[in-house]
């Protein structure tokens, strides 16, 4: 399933952007990541939810987005530094932000706290992270392995 979906980016984009999406998918590969048996783009991690991983045209041209994070849609008592939660805010998926290209159906949204911090019209993936570059992988790649440190019980909390 990686295989294919390597395929489509590379038949896709082009430049950083299709650098850093194979990046991303040889990352989810050397951490465990397994891709949901009904949707292909969907990664889980010890049969918990991690991430979709779409390439989404918008007004003709192919861009990439990872939706969700697991730690953005809980309340778990997980310790997250703060410049990871600012940045989960700064990308928090307002159901009207996407122009209806996630498919939720449930616009405009629900209220949900993210971190601590309370937001309206929220989608039913959390967060969005669109066309990431390399540093902003970074803290996606952080705040999925503080995830996966959760899951197996290494978490400082």
């Amino acid at each position: 399933m990686f295989k294919e979906l390597e395929d489509a980016i590379t038949s896709s984009l082009e430049g950083d952007m299709q650098k850093n999406a194979l990046d991303f998918v040889a990352y989810l590969k050397a951490s465990g990541m397994t891709p949901n048996e009904e949707h292909s783009s969907a990664f889980m991690y010890s049969g918990k939810w991690v991430c979709i991983l779409c390439i989404i045209p918008i007004d003709g041209k192919p861009n990439w987005v990872i939706f969700d994070n697991p730690l953005c849609g809980r309340d778990v008592d997980i310790s997250v530094e703060e410049d990871l939660k600012e940045f989960a805010w700064k990308h928090v998926n307002i159901c009207t932000s996407c122009g209806g290209s996630c498919g939720c159906g449930s616009q405009p949204g629900v209220r949900k706290t993210i971190f601590g911090k309370e937001f309206e019209n929220v989608c039913t993936s959390e967060v969005a992270f669109w066309n990431p570059d390399a540093e902003a992988l970074k803290k996606v790649m952080r705040l999925i392995e503080i995830w996966k440190n959760h899951i197996d019980g290494t978490s400082a909390n």
